[in-house]
């Protein structure tokens, strides 16, 4: 199997097709090399400690080579901090310097950023993982997303080598210790179709400390980049419902939250000619499948709800007054981290003197939904809950379903102010 630019696919440590270094992609592995060098030695210049770790390390100690089934580089750096608001406040400083000087820089947490590398058509090539690393004062030495285990000082410092293709990476003093903590005791043999799985209380430590700003955005990317403009026709009776409230849309502005291809957003555009509508996604591939419907009255923006930076929204947009907001099947999609951003920007249009409208599925799709979002739900009763501990008070009405999605019990809500209520309103 082999993507679109013939270079072969297969299974990776996420269980997920990815490009392989192996073959197809003619000389890939030194380009991987070269930015890697190209990195640490930024990261020693801005005085931090880097080496290399993951898969890289493991190839290197193993094989003296890159993995084969890899598709990118892995690069930590070690801090000095060890309290976890230090550690991210270092983590996002160095996010900016590395915009800085350049990179191409998807952030995954405080503490992961992705430093993309394309090819001459703008299509992906590979990229470099950064990581932070580092000890707290239980004695454990911490790389989210993956690595938390016990660990002394000497076992990292000082720094010793590994040997990659001919090329010498810092590696830390013991690389079998480390490498213990990050596979486990069986790190020296190579297991076909190993998969990486975090421990859960691990995942939720580092959750909560640096947050997760990546989450199911692979699936959303990979739904836009197959399905193109019909990835959003799932929901079209909620778009339906949303199009029958745009005469109550009176304001100059309307954020479509979550617009995946943008269809939806093009037509309440259409239908008020006063109205200037920005599509609001997390997936460059949405986004880019929306900015065909521009640029009149019609403009994209990048916005991830796992991030507080959402909240600038308006202000990015530059929205100057009343401002309306609909989100079609988008917060039953979103995780727990996300919902609340999405009900302050809710608020904030509702504040502004304008309309928000949403439109949810109330029941889920299977018995086990995790690992598809498009079996989400939130009832009714839930939803109004938490809009209520935003201040905010929740409409339900039904809607016609068609008959694939009665079972789901979808629903429309709209939104108004309850100053009586809400925990950030106290």
């Amino acid at each position: 199997m082999t993507d679109a630019d013939g270079v072969p696919l297969a299974i990776n440590k996420w269980g997920r097709l990815g490009k392989t270094l192996e073959a197809g992609n003619t000389g890939v592995q030194g380009r991987i090399l070269d930015r890697t060098t190209e990195v640490i030695a930024h990261l020693e210049g801005l005085g931090l400690r880097p080496f290399v770790v993951g898969g890289t390390l493991l190839g290197g100690i193993r094989d003296g080579a890159l993995l084969p089934h890899d598709d990118d580089a892995d690069v930590a750096y070690l801090s000095t901090h060890t309290n976890p608001v230090d550690v991210a406040a270092e983590g996002f400083a160095l996010g900016h310097k590395l915009e800085a000087l350049g990179y191409e820089l998807v952030r995954h947490s405080a503490t992961h950023m992705q430093l993309y590398f394309r090819g001459e058509h703008g299509q992906l090539d590979y990229y470099v993982d950064v990581f932070t690393a580092f000890f707290t004062d239980d004695g454990h030495m911490n790389q989210p997303f993956h690595v938390r285990g016990e660990m002394r000082e000497e076992q990292m410092l000082p720094f010793g080598t590994v040997q990659i293709q001919g090329r010498s990476f810092p590696a830390p003093a013991d690389p079998e210790a480390w490498l213990v903590i990050n596979y486990d005791e069986n790190w020296r043999t190579p297991i076909p179709g190993y998969r990486l799985e975090t421990p859960l209380p691990t995942v939720r430590r580092f959750r909560n400390w640096f947050g997760s700003f990546h989450h199911s955005r692979d699936f959303w990317n990979d739904r836009y980049r197959v399905e193109g403009a019909d990835s959003d026709r799932q929901w079209q009776s909620g778009a339906d419902w949303i199009l029958s409230q745009e005469s109550d849309f009176t304001g100059g502005w309307l954020v479509d939250l979550g617009a995946g291809a943008g269809a939806l957003g093009a037509q309440l555009r259409d239908r008020g000619p006063h109205r200037q509508v920005i599509a609001a996604d997390y997936s460059p591939y949405a986004l880019e499948l929306a900015a065909a419907h521009g640029p009149e009255r019609f403009s994209t923006i990048h916005t991830n709800l796992y991030r507080s930076l959402a909240l600038a929204l308006p202000q990015d947009a530059e929205i100057r007054g009343p401002f309306d907001l609909v989100a079609n099947h988008l917060i039953q999609h979103l995780g727990p981290h996300a919902i609340p951003n999405a009900l302050r920007l809710i608020r904030m249009a509702v504040r502004s003197g304008g309309t928000a409208a949403a439109t949810l599925y109330g029941e889920i799709e299977s018995a086990d939904p995790h690992e598809n979002p498009t079996d989400w739900a939130i009832p009714p009763e839930v939803l109004q809950d938490r809009a209520a501990d935003f201040g905010l008070h929740a409409e339900i009405s039904e809607i016609a379903a068609s008959p694939e999605e009665q079972h789901r019990r979808p629903y429309g809500v709209r939104f108004s102010e309850n100053r009586n209520s809400g925990k950030e309103n106290q």
